[in-house]
């Protein structure tokens, strides 16, 4: 059995320079419910043999919606190597929906023609809901760890926060914010109420001058003197300035580049990022513009990242030993991506729990059922529910409803400190998200 071992020296030493402590919630006073050591290794008892899952990928280089998760979801790989140290082959096929309905349809029936048990839509926007509906039609349960789907059927599940979570969280972060100013490149407007001017890339010729006026609305830049002013004339700052930016865009790599402007302008309040920040493509783009990553940057998400494996309880050891899988897989050349064209060490810097937890279900599901028949399997699923002992990395998940994802979301906080806890990669980007501690006891 493998054991994670020789990690405690790593974890006091991330711990002790990060900037934010993190600590053990105050609702569970239960013991534990896993051992202080956590194998990486997952046995699955009573997996059929030649189980298959499918997973649905946008592919793709230019930043096309929906591929911004296509190494986040090497996950899933993670999830099948721990299985398969166990003793349980588990057999992933990958599909690429070419980043439109049609193709993700035409994914998912190429998917249910190999026989696959189960699938996991690793994609976003319409692609993700028109894979999700067709494996509904095909009897096989889904799992979407990026996407809401629209009417989900009752083998079809979310793990990701839900929109009105989300929402609550923004509110959390903007509390006590009372000039909210958006800047926006085709993202959703957040319904977040006290935003008090909006500015658009659509009206301006290029992000620098829209960044140069966000600036002014912050009053980190003074307004120079409009064209024919008298000779002499000062620059003014405004009288208002905003005390926040909430950032919105249509993909990661555009939100990345907004954030990179504003800070080329020296935009000094929190800039808050609702959607799309925690994509590993908003941590790579960020990085090549040069961008920084630092408590500045406000976003909203579960309280699952890498930073969970600083924690001294059964969630910490979960996220712990699921980077310990990372690391394991990294360091064997012969594991590669889920579209066999890379190694797997080129994306284990990005690799997530969301992808590699959604797999952990549906293997659960499965040796339950004893079976992989794909109505089994969901129907099994709709039993269970999931946390660390398990072998969850992430948030725990109940599967008794389609929004399986029992955390709540919460403001986290971007930091460029390496914890450590995967391989070193010089290439990989420096940026993970932290929550806020939490409230001390009275």
């Amino acid at each position: 059995m493998t054991l994670i071992v020789a990690a405690a020296a790593v974890v006091v030493a991330a711990t002790i320079a990060l900037t934010f402590t993190l600590n053990r919630p105050k609702d569970v006073p239960r013991p534990d419910p896993v051992a202080a050591t956590v194998p990486v290794e997952l046995r699955a008892e009573g997996l059929p043999k030649n189980f298959s899952i499918g997973v649905v990928l946008t592919l793709g280089q230019s930043g096309e919606p929906g591929s911004e998760y296509n190494q986040a979801a090497q996950g899933a790989i993670v999830a099948a190597q721990r299985f398969a140290q166990g003793g349980a082959a588990v057999v992933l096929s990958a599909q690429n929906d070419r980043g439109t309905e049609d193709g993700a349809r035409a994914a998912v029936r190429a998917l249910g023609e190999q026989g696959v048990s189960g699938v996991v839509v690793a994609t976003t926007g319409p692609q993700a809901r028109a894979a999700a509906k067709t494996a509904e039609e095909l009897g096989l349960p889904a799992i979407l760890p990026y996407a809401q789907p629209l009417d989900p059927a009752p083998a079809t599940w979310t793990t990701g926060p839900s929109g009105e979570s989300a929402e609550a969280a923004l509110r959390t972060a903007l509390n006590g914010k009372n000039r909210v100013l958006l800047v926006a490149d085709g993202g959703e407007i957040p319904p977040t109420a006290g935003i008090a001017q909006t500015l658009s890339l659509d009206g301006f010729e290029q992000v620098t001058d829209l960044a140069q006026e966000a600036a002014i609305q912050t009053g980190d830049q003074l307004r120079p003197p409009v064209e024919g002013a008298p000779t002499g004339a000062e620059s003014t700052r405004v009288a208002e300035p905003a005390d926040a930016v909430v950032v919105s865009a249509a993909t990661p790599q555009r939100l990345a580049r907004l954030v990179q402007a504003l800070q080329s302008r020296d935009v000094s309040v929190p800039l808050i990022i609702p959607a799309g920040a925690t994509a590993p493509a908003f941590a790579s783009t960020l990085a090549e513009l040069d961008g920084a990553a630092s408590g500045q940057l406000v976003s909203v998400a579960p309280a699952g990242g890498d930073a969970t494996a600083l924690q001294q309880d059964a969630h910490g050891r979960g996220m712990s030993a699921f980077l310990s899988a990372v690391r394991l897989a990294s360091g064997d050349p012969e594991i590669k991506n889920l579209t066999a064209d890379a190694t797997f060490a080129a994306d284990a810097w990005a690799a997530d729990s969301c992808s590699h937890d959604a797999v952990v279900a549906l293997v659960r599901a499965a040796a339950l059922a004893d079976s992989g028949d794909p109505v089994k399997v969901g129907a099994a699923l709709r039993t269970m529910s999931f946390g660390p002992g398990e072998g969850l990395a992430g948030p725990a998940l109940d599967f008794s409803r389609s929004g399986a994802l029992s955390a709540e979301t919460v403001p986290v906080y971007a930091s460029s400190q390496d914890l450590g806890l995967r391989p070193p990669d010089e290439n990989a980007p420096r940026l993970v998200w932290v929550p806020a501690p939490a409230p001390a006891t009275p």
